[in-house]
């Protein structure tokens, strides 16, 4: 998930172009190795749509990894997907995550979606964030988090365009105001 200094995912016009703008290889290199080892990438509605309007017509590895990893997508108004290896989940993201973690494979990943990072924290269905933050503050849009939630630092990088990638593992659940 990228995020800015003040903790936004995207501007309140949902644009992701201050994130884009510090795409270094290395970040990139970085982000590709990252999802080439995630067997599952779990999505919301808005998510789906947003990354299948995309990169169906994007060229290169990550697009790549993109079109070809298996997606499992949590909504109550779609009926079909048409982006290649998606899936419609027929659970709850609670039975359907322990389905998933009962199989034999690789990581689950969750792609993009303050809501959806949020039901599942607030379910304890989140092992490890991965967050991609961005040497920006921008004020205002979509929060990544809406209550207080605290954190032990698994990992951190550090790359030369002032972007730091850490991992981060939940401490507790965080309680609704």
């Amino acid at each position: 998930m990228n995020v800015s200094l003040d903790g936004y995912i995207s501007s309140s016009g949902g644009d992701l172009d201050w994130a884009f703008a510090n795409f270094s290889p290395e970040l990139f290199a970085g982000t590709q190795k990252m999802l080439s080892g995630l067997d599952t990438i779990l999505m919301g509605r808005k998510n789906y749509e947003s990354q299948a309007s995309t990169w169906p017509n994007a060229e290169g590895p990550l697009a790549e990894v993109m079109n070809n990893v298996k997606k499992i997508v949590f909504s109550n108004t779609l009926k079909t997907l048409d982006w290649n290896n998606s899936t419609l989940a027929t659970a709850a993201p609670e039975d359907e995550i322990a389905r998933l973690k009962s199989l034999s494979g690789g990581p689950i990943g969750v792609a993009g979606g303050a809501e959806f990072a949020e039901y599942l924290l607030a379910r304890e269905l989140v092992d490890e964030f991965r967050l991609t933050i961005h040497p920006v503050v921008l004020g205002g849009g979509i929060r990544l988090f809406a209550s207080r939630t605290a954190f032990d630092i698994i990992e951190s990088e550090d790359y030369p365009n002032g972007v730091t990638v850490r991992r981060l593992h939940p401490k507790a659940v965080a309680v609704a105001a």
